[in-house]
């Protein structure tokens, strides 16, 4: 997604643009200053400061880009306006992360000894933005433009840098408030770019790493080329629309389970990590206000979700999991979204291509919208 804060950068750096090209998945290696991270997001080795110093004023924080920098929370005190990294009113630390092309961003950092907390704002130190925090050491943004700049806070809660802050820095250097930050970013691809190898990059929303048609050369042979190619129905932009019919009150909707398709969205009860087909749907006329619609299939390995008016998570109409019996979602009101020329969004949630050896049918009727629940209840 393109957010509205981003900003367009000075494009000298030319240098760290081209190194996006290859560079690898979000999390890249560590460096130099840091050692092998365990899974409570602690270093297990000393953590050494080197040139790269974060800042404690937010509105001088330095520029970075890709890579591993290291710094203390020793002698450091809690942004005033911030208020400590999520929350926790302990100190902070600055660094401004510049995104030279088209990317995913990853962060992460490793306390000596402690998790540190970070999370990634838009410029300009203000509270409120806050974009995403992470009390485990790690955060990241998906798809961010080029020349997007953001603020990376690192900090610790009071209570852990009250106990931390009483040990002294050891002979060796070994300081126990100190960290190291990795800063990784994976290019996100075009339409139509090259996607092979792998180090390029990834194609973004909508499209697909598939293997173009090939075409002989002057020597007869087929040069094998995979680029980032469009698939209808892989996400809202490129939604199939889809005409629902009812004939006595029902109809059905086809989809091919083997068909390519990425993982564009996730729902508030299924869809992480699993494909997903999406329809538009156009809505029947005639639909009284009576009557809602109810989308279902038998599938146990099919999971379904709506959204309307619009694709945004918060516009979740109704969610339905995988499961032995089936998964069944209902647009409630479909004659206020007809009559309002809305079309709503339906998302099927689907296994890996070969595993379901027939199309998935889902089953459309129309059936008497339930009476509101009476009563003090708050309900759900």
């Amino acid at each position: 997604m393109n957010f509205p804060f981003s900003t367009r950068g000075p494009r000298g750096a030319l240098a760290l643009a081209l190194a996006l090209a290859g560079c690898s998945g979000p999390g890249g290696g560590v460096g130099e200053a840091g050692g092998e991270s365990s899974d409570t997001g602690a270093s297990e080795g000393p953590v050494v400061s080197d040139a790269q110093v974060p800042s404690e004023d937010c509105t001088d924080a330095p520029a970075i880009g890709q890579g591993s920098f290291a710094g203390s929370l020793r002698d450091r005190t809690p942004d005033p306006v911030i208020g400590g990294v999520c929350g926790g009113g302990g100190p902070d630390v600055f660094l401004r992360v510049q995104v030279p092309l088209r990317a995913d961003l990853r962060v992460e950092a490793r306390g000596n000894g402690f998790t540190p907390r970070v999370s990634l704002a838009p410029v300009g130190c203000l509270a409120a933005p806050m974009l995403t925090c992470g009390v485990d050491g790690v955060v990241g943004l998906a798809d961010l433009e080029e020349g997007t700049m953001v603020t990376l806070a690192v900090g610790l809660d009071a209570e852990s840098f009250a106990a931390l802050a009483k040990q002294p820095v050891a002979d060796d250097g070994t300081d126990p408030l100190g960290f190291v930050v990795d800063v990784g970013m994976t290019r996100v691809l075009a339409r139509g770019e090259a996607c092979r190898p792998a180090g390029r990059g990834r194609c973004g929303a909508g499209s697909l790493c598939m293997q173009d048609t090939p075409v002989a050369g002057e020597d007869g042979d087929a040069d094998e080329v995979w680029s980032c190619t469009p698939l209808v129905g892989d996400n809202c932009i490129a939604a199939e629309r889809v005409a629902v019919e009812l004939v006595a009150g029902e109809g059905t909707l086809i989809v091919d389970p083997d068909q390519p398709q990425s993982d564009a969205h996730h729902h508030s009860c299924t869809g992480e990590g699993t494909r997903e087909r999406v329809m538009r749907l156009r809505l029947p006329v005639g639909l009284g206000p009576q009557l809602s619609l109810q989308i279902r299939t038998e599938r146990p390995e099919i999971g379904l979700a709506l959204r309307a008016p619009g694709c945004l998570v918060s516009d979740e109409l109704a969610c339905a999991a995988p499961s032995s019996a089936g998964s069944q979602v209902t647009i409630v009101a479909p004659d206020e979204l007809q009559r309002a020329g809305v079309e709503p969004y339906l998302f099927v949630e689907m296994p890996e291509p070969g595993v379901l050896d027939e199309p998935v049918t889902l089953h459309v009727r129309r059936v008497l919208r339930a009476p509101p629940v009476s009563g003090g209840g708050s309900g759900e």
